[in-house]
């Protein structure tokens, strides 16, 4: 089997993507392949004091959506704390990288899928500082540095009318959905990706399982 063994699924909410890696991650383990799936777009270590600090000093909210409590950060008021919370999320994220991903890697058979990585912190980052010019910037190079050399990557897009109709509770889990409907956007037309639309799951499977050689 020659598939690859870290694979980079990216995408707004609501697009599909944990479904489509379930689906693919069944048919593996039919065929008595490992495979496990991994998430990556929050990782706080170093970067919990700063976020502690925005909440003392009003840039984090803590709201009620629905049944949960969110936090939303409005950092676009302080370039400085932005920087620091991205270049400390940066750290962050590769100890959970090495600990989630290269670790299992080097000493294991499994297949990884990712659900939600570089570009998903990168979209975080673009929605919170209300920057869509942020990927032109060296916290995102460093960043995309971290994805695993010839390691496909996919991004599944959807029509944002219909994502809303699918799954109504992005809209309360997101009190900014257009941007970052527009961040993701930004991001596919910035980078080459193996995009697939999502418009049904059995045609996507196929798709991504065609790409991998599954």
């Amino acid at each position: 089997m020659n598939a690859p063994r870290f694979i980079y699924f990216t995408g707004v909410d609501g697009s599909g993507k944990s479904t489509i890696i379930e689906e693919i991650i069944k048919e593996l383990t039919l065929k008595g392949v490992k495979a496990k799936s991994v998430w990556l777009r929050f990782n706080y270590f170093f970067t919990r004091p700063v976020l502690l600090l925005c909440r003392m000093t009003g840039l984090t909210r803590r709201e009620k959506r629905g049944h949960k409590i969110i936090s939303v950060h409005d950092f676009h008021k302080s370039r400085t704390i932005a920087s620091m919370v991205q270049y400390l999320h940066f750290i962050d994220t590769v100890i959970a990288y090495v600990f989630k991903v290269w670790v299992p890697l080097k000493f294991s058979d499994d297949i990884i899928f990712c659900d939600k990585f570089v570009y998903d912190i990168l979209a975080d980052f673009m929605v919170e500082t209300k920057d869509l010019d942020l990927l032109d910037k060296y916290i995102s190079k460093l960043f995309i540095k971290l994805i695993p050399e010839n390691s496909p990557v996919f991004f599944i897009s959807a029509d944002k009318d219909a994502i809303i109709k699918r799954k109504p509770e992005v809209l309360i889990d997101d009190e900014d959905y257009d941007f970052k409907y527009a961040a993701y956007q930004k991001i596919m037309e910035s980078f080459k990706f193996n995009t697939i639309r999502n418009e049904k799951l059995e045609q996507s499977v196929s798709a991504v399982r065609n790409i991998i050689a599954l």
